[in-house]
């Protein structure tokens, strides 16, 4: 039937009906899109807190260097000998995070260099060897010890629920090599005067893979720079703070 031949009562009819049926579809579009905004309100959004913190000689171990690094504000547990330093990580989202993969890198090898050249440059009888993923000191005067980095690389995390349900942020440790490493570097470069305004600091980069409670793959990387407040004296004391940047 042509439209010409329809009455008009059929016309309006017509409209009517067309009517109702762009109406249906645009509310489905208004249910969907409600839909996804929901869920995308309750996914986990995953971020890492500054942390100023306190360098000192490790009491448990021989020499100098500041390596054992105390956050302000936060006493040591009587129960470990030896803390590691770790920052905070809240989940600020609505919707928890689970089944947390960590992956931690920064260039140690190029930092062993520069703590080894300048050890050699400032006559400190000092020396790192990195071998077979570890990071070993060399030193009669020093002290000894080895720090597994290839042992450090990953970690897992269960779950970190919202910051509403959640009240303690998980404490996610930063690897003892890149703390071994970075006091080190500012141990040497104490000796030598020269150094002091132009050290070159490497950043710390850590890639986060999480679900959701639909088990939907999520993923996030953040930048962590160390900026110094104060160090000092025989190199023996670092005063600083550890800042992030979403980069992924």
């Amino acid at each position: 039937m042509a439209l010409t031949d329809m009455t008009i009562d059929q016309i309006i009819a017509l409209s009517a009906s067309v009517g109702a049926f762009m109406s249906a579809i645009a509310t489905f579009l208004t249910v969907r899109q409600m839909s996804h905004q929901r869920q995308a309100s309750y996914l986990p959004e995953l971020v890492l807190s500054r942390t100023i913190f306190k360098g000192t000689a490790n009491p448990i171990a021989a020499g100098p260097i500041p390596s054992h690094w105390i956050p302000k504000a936060r006493n040591e547990s009587k129960t470990e000998v030896m803390p590691l330093f770790s920052l905070p990580l809240t989940n600020v989202g609505l919707g928890a995070a689970k089944d947390i993969s960590v992956s931690w890198s920064f260039p140690i090898e190029k930092i062993v260099r520069q703590v080894n050249d300048l050890a050699q440059k400032t006559l400190t009888p000092l020396y790192f060897e990195l071998e077979d993923g570890a990071v070993s000191i060399k030193s009669e005067s020093l002290g000894g010890g080895t720090s597994f980095w290839k042992n450090q690389q990953k970690e897992m995390i269960d779950y970190v629920l919202p910051a509403a349900v959640q009240n303690e942020p998980v404490q996610l440790k930063i690897p003892h090599a890149f703390v071994l490493m970075v006091s080190a570097l500012f141990f040497v470069s104490s000796k030598d005067a020269g150094k002091n305004s132009a050290l070159d600091i490497p950043s710390l980069v850590v890639h986060l893979s999480f679900r959701d409670i639909g088990n939907k793959a999520h993923t996030a990387a953040f930048e962590i720079s160390l900026q110094v407040i104060a160090y000092g004296g025989d190199g023996s004391f670092l005063h600083g703070y550890l800042e992030s940047k979403k980069c992924a």
